[in-house]
């Protein structure tokens, strides 16, 4: 793994935070914490780091912190937490200066501060899908279009950039449209169905998304319990999580799996893709494994209580 990679990892507990570490010398060396209550999620953009509170204000609704990066990679200068006027806020996005979120409970998605599409509708899954739940907001290849996957009603939603509703695609019955991930041809989309532990592959054009295949993330003969979180593009692979099976399953760009690899923990949430290693924050054993994709062997080991996200960038350098 190469040097002087910030490694962020957010830990969703009340007394928890952002974990900062960086690569060093062959090493993971532990930076500093920044201290917040239940971070969800986050994303950097220009030198800013974009954090996600589960429940920040008296009527539980999440809210959304700012903070500025040092040329260290150190997290400072808090902005006052923004409400995302919804509750348990799970995914968002940055476009410039606007922030996009998603209200998994509340079943609406808000261009901050006060832009909010609420939906409606439910698809057939009794208890998962009984209402929307929004899970994930992204650019369209092109960036031209926002979309926004809805686990509960099993579409994903397409706006323009002013949160104007453009289209829908509906997706496969009961599967639950979880996380989104595009390739860089700029025409294909990957989503990661939680419910049944797929990903379907959509042809992306002009403001549209048709859905042309949908595969299985698990083993033939794997008959457990299981459901997909996280989905990521790197090098010509996809890379998606497997919470039950406890695995990393790694598609080749045929969408034919190539491997499974051991997550070394259970609940595998989150990944991020360095080169040769994985990064996996395992929710329930609270243990964030570094992983070579090569043999699948782990070269790190972070214990850290319920880490649900991780980020990484090189060293930032501010001229």
């Amino acid at each position: 793994m190469e040097d002087n990679i910030n490694v962020y990892i957010a830990s969703c507990t009340e007394k928890g935070g952002i974990y900062h570490y960086k690569t060093h010398n062959g090493n993971l060396v532990f930076v500093d914490k920044t201290e917040m209550d239940r971070p969800m999620y986050m994303v950097m953009s220009k030198y800013k780091m974009y954090v996600l509170l589960r429940e920040t204000f008296e009527n539980k609704e999440s809210g959304v912190i700012v903070y500025d990066i040092d040329a260290d990679g150190k997290l400072i200068n808090p902005s006052e937490v923004m409400t995302t006027k919804g509750e348990v806020a799970c995914h968002l996005m940055v476009d410039g200066n606007s922030i996009y979120c998603t209200n998994y409970i509340s079943g609406s998605v808000i261009k901050m501060p006060d832009t909010l599409e609420v939906h409606n509708g439910h698809s057939i899954h009794p208890s998962r899908q009984n209402a929307p739940h929004p899970h994930y907001v992204c650019e369209s290849p092109d960036n031209q279009y926002i979309f926004v996957s809805d686990l509960g009603m099993d579409k994903i939603f397409i706006y323009n950039k002013d949160l104007t509703l453009c289209g829908a695609t509906d997706m496969p019955a009961g599967h639950g449209p979880r996380h989104l991930a595009c390739h860089p041809d700029g025409k294909t989309v990957y989503c990661a169905n939680e419910l049944l532990s797929t990903v379907s592959i959509l042809e992306y054009k002009l403001g549209t998304l048709t859905v042309k295949d949908t595969v299985s993330t698990l083993p033939l003969d794997y008959d457990g319990d299981s459901t997909v979180a996280a989905i990521r593009y790197s090098n010509g692979k996809i890379y998606v999580t497997n919470r039950g099976h406890n695995s990393i399953t790694v598609f080749n760009e045929d969408m034919v799996a190539e491997k499974w690899i051991p997550c070394g923990g259970d609940e595998p949430r989150d990944i991020w893709v360095l080169n040769d290693v994985i990064i996996c924050t395992n929710q329930f054993s609270n243990k964030v494994c570094f992983i070579r994709v090569a043999d699948g062997s782990i070269i790190y080991e972070v214990d850290m209580e319920m880490p649900l996200c991780v980020c990484c960038s090189s060293n930032i350098i501010i001229s």
